[in-house]
């Protein structure tokens, strides 16, 4: 058996486009598609006296494509494929026997980007973290630790918010959740 290396990847590319039946959408783009028109109309209907419409529903189309890229980039990484269509990296990493995951080393990688997005969202909010503190000791302290499920998800929602405001770069994946 021969290893998979990277200069296959635009063959197989085109072979796993080709598979599919042409002019068919899946759940995911129908979903993506049904998002991009009802936030380019809201978009618009927002912002109609600075916008076009044209205009609108290309920079909601952007945002969206970025996201649903990330997300299928994710999805070709952990798809199941035969031995011989495994990555190598380069040769760094020695090619499977078996079936597996097409990154061997990447099958948890969206694991490690929400990590990574929640070390940002911590990171930007960190001058906030006293005021958090305070208020949940504030409610521990007078009796009230049955406000404390209330206060942990709105705080979580606000730093989310105060990290999305901060970063140009996890105003994408943050917004989504919203």
């Amino acid at each position: 058996m021969s290893a998979f290396t990277l200069d296959m990847l635009p063959a197989v590319l085109a072979q796993t486009a080709g598979g599919a039946e042409q002019g068919a959408l899946g759940t995911m783009e129908m979903v993506f598609l049904g998002l991009w028109l009802l936030f380019s109309g809201l978009y618009w209907n927002t912002y109609k006296k600075d916008e076009s419409l044209p205009a609108a529903a290309l920079k909601v189309a952007g945002l969206l494509g970025f996201v649903y890229g990330v997300i299928s980039a994710f999805d070709w990484f952990q798809e199941v494929v035969p031995a011989d269509q495994v990555l190598t990296l380069w040769g760094l990493f020695s090619a499977a026997e078996v079936e597996g995951p097409r990154v061997p080393f990447m099958g948890s990688a969206f694991t490690w980007f929400v990590v990574a997005l929640l070390v940002l969202v911590a990171w930007y909010s960190r001058r906030k973290f006293a005021t958090v503190v305070g208020v949940i000791l504030s409610a521990w302290d007078r009796g009230h630790w049955y406000m404390l499920p209330v206060i942990f998800i709105l705080m979580t929602v606000g730093l989310l918010l105060v990290a999305a405001a901060a970063s140009p770069v996890l105003s994408p994946f943050i917004y989504t959740l919203f």
